[in-house]
């Protein structure tokens, strides 16, 4: 997967979706179960929004040392 595909999965799907439940979470929810189910949501978007970035940060590095590397 390239840079712009995660990009546009980080941007469409992750960070839409956490603003919708952060939404839900701020007006208000049914009870306290349907609060941590949404907690716990939030959480692992947040958690694999990171992961990715980290992900493309290592990449980066990687691609970087193999390009001095090659230049030697």
């Amino acid at each position: 997967m390239d840079y712009d595909t995660v990009q546009r999965i980080k941007k469409k799907l992750i960070d839409e979706r956490l603003n919708l439940l952060k939404e839900k979470v701020t007006i208000g929810v049914d009870n306290w179960d349907t609060y941590q189910y949404i907690i716990g949501q939030i959480r692992s978007l947040t958690d694999l929004r990171q992961d990715l970035t980290d992900l493309f940060k290592k990449q980066e590095l990687n691609d970087n040392n193999n390009a001095e590397g090659a230049g030697d």
